[in-house]
């Protein structure tokens, strides 16, 4: 707990009257050395909040005396330089241990580091200095006896006045000033190792006991960050079956060893710990968010969606979230519902995605993307109704779209050669609406290279009926073979194989690179050769 002189500047003055006190000082400085003239510069520098310009003041004063190492130390300590506070005050005690205010400072920054030795030195001097100021502060000298005792306590050891004995009959206000001071000293692993021992000493008190346990879930949180998840179970793990805290720790333990067990593989164990802090925190998103990824995890997602859908439903805007991300919630649902629906897309469970992407695009319904994904879902899901009225809000969002034009296509079952003709037809009536726009040739070549194997395979089955045509041909004596019927039906295939020439023909201009061309006059040339194998055979 920091504290200065009585000859500092009152902090009840206005920002406004140190900086004209600085202005004035600075002037005063510039006629001459005066060490208290620094020392005051340095204090009005400080109040305005200037650390680098009031550590230089204080610099300046030739032969400095413990005043000016106690305000360096409290320069230190805002910012937040441990360190080099314990340095400064230290350097000011031994300049003349007549100063209690130095004493107490350094003896609290000992204490957050965690010098226990160093404190217990400390205590008996300042504890001196505390009786020689009249009238005695009896709270201040019994708070120092307490943390001596506990100090004490943390090295196990007893004092002649008993240590045990001092802390368990330590009044609530006691307990909560200790516990305040604890608290308060930023340090995790010097408040784990005061609230230890404190928490051994008074085993009844709750409030000891809650503080306690807070602080080994920040120091679990801190080790499972630090992806050290072994130990942070064996931290957490003895804490399992105490009740004797609150529910919202208990929900936290919980859930720090579910963590634990689902970051070491061990699926079950975390689900059985998620349920059971689900049964404190019915209502807690977070815990449905945990077992949803650890079904996830086991890919379950049938009983993952449950969860997902009841974290949704439960984060709202006064959910905790980060202060530096605007609409953090709205982002967080939005982004978790565009995951899942890209989740089942990818395992081509379309029935599944659909209602998470229709939950993201009501949210935006202005987002293009998010419809435009909408749409693809509704079409590989064969709801082709949906897709339609998907699109139609597209093309009102964005009017001229082009590559709404090809969405269009994406709507064509193509089921035989005549569904296989009209689609090359359209996106050759698009790319010539649209000329040199990159985004409509990259779509349209990527159709015509969905088509081609469909007119490949077409072309095989002809081939394959071109073939039994010609072995019945074969097998049979001349004067038994019918061969009107073989040019009716070598007529039909010579149609057939015409056809694909022509959507062949359609493919080669809507491609740009040599290989794909390549491939496209190589089946040509198949069907020109069947062509003329049909007109061989009396087409």
């Amino acid at each position: 707990m920091p504290t200065e002189p009585t000859n500092a500047i009152k902090q009840t003055a206005t920002p406004s009257r140190y900086e004209s006190a600085a202005s004035l000082l600075e002037k005063a400085t510039a006629l001459g050395y005066d060490s208290q003239i620094h020392y005051m510069l340095a204090l009005a520098y400080k109040r305005q909040n200037k650390i680098a310009e009031a550590r230089a003041a204080l610099r300046k004063i030739r032969q400095p005396e413990a005043s000016v190492f106690l305000q360096m130390g409290l320069l230190s300590l805002t910012e937040n330089n441990l360190t080099q506070a314990e340095e400064e005050f230290s350097r000011g005690w031994s300049l003349g241990n007549n100063s209690y205010e130095i004493g107490y400072n350094l003896l609290m920054v000992r204490l957050t580091l965690g010098k226990v030795e160093g404190c217990l030195e400390l205590i008996p001097p300042v504890l001196g200095l505390l009786e020689q100021r009249p009238p005695i502060n009896v709270e201040d000298h019994r708070f120092l006896g307490v943390l001596r005792a506990l100090l004490l306590a943390c090295q196990q050891r007893e004092s002649p006045g008993g240590v045990s004995a001092l802390l368990a009959d330590l009044t609530p206000f006691e307990e909560q000033r200790l516990l305040k001071v604890v608290r308060s000293l930023g340090q995790l692993d010097t408040a784990y190792m005061l609230l230890e021992a404190l928490n051994q000493t008074r085993p009844r008190s709750l409030a000891v006991k809650e503080a306690f346990i807070e602080t080994v879930l920040v120091k679990g949180k801190l080790l499972i960050d630090r992806c050290q998840w072994t130990d942070a179970e064996l931290l957490l793990r003895p804490f399992v079956r105490d009740r004797g805290f609150s529910k919202s720790s208990q929900v936290g333990l919980l859930t720090l060893l579910g963590t634990c067990a689902a970051m070491t593989q061990d699926m079950d164990g975390a689900m059985t710990l998620f349920h059971a802090a689900l049964k404190l925190a019915p209502n807690d998103a977070r815990l449905h968010q945990n077992l949803a990824l650890a079904y996830e995890l086991r890919d379950d997602l049938a009983q993952a969606d449950n969860h997902w859908n009841r974290f949704f439903d439960l984060l709202d805007p006064r959910s905790p979230a980060p202060s530096d991300i605007p609409k953090y919630t709205d982002r967080l649902i939005f982004e978790g519902l565009h995951r899942l629906a890209s989740r089942y897309g990818e395992k081509e469970q379309w029935s599944n995605a659909v209602p998470y992407a229709q939950r993201a695009a009501h949210m935006r319904p202005d987002d293009p993307e998010s419809l435009e994904r909408l749409f693809q879902l509704y079409n590989n899901a064969k709801r082709p109704n949906d897709a339609r009225r998907t699109l139609e809000t597209l093309r009102q969002l964005k009017p001229g779209e082009p590559q709404y034009d090809l969405y269009e296509l994406d709507l064509i079952e193509v089921k035989g050669l005549n569904d296989i003709e009209r689609l090359l037809t359209e996106i050759d009536k698009i790319r010539r609406k649209y000329p040199n726009d990159a985004r409509v040739d990259d779509r349209a070549t990527s159709m015509v290279n969905s088509v081609i194997p469909l007119i490949a395979d077409i072309s095989d089955k002809l081939t394959d009926q071109l073939g039994k045509v010609k072995d019945q041909i074969n097998s049979l004596p001349n004067y038994q073979i019918n061969w009107a019927a073989v040019r009716d039906v070598m007529r039909e295939l010579m149609k057939e194989f015409q056809k694909l020439r022509r959507m062949v023909g359609k493919c080669i201009p809507l491609v740009s690179l040599d290989d794909q061309r390549r491939t496209i006059r190589e089946l040509a040339d198949h069907i020109d050769k069947k062509i003329e194998a049909c007109r061989s055979m009396g087409a």
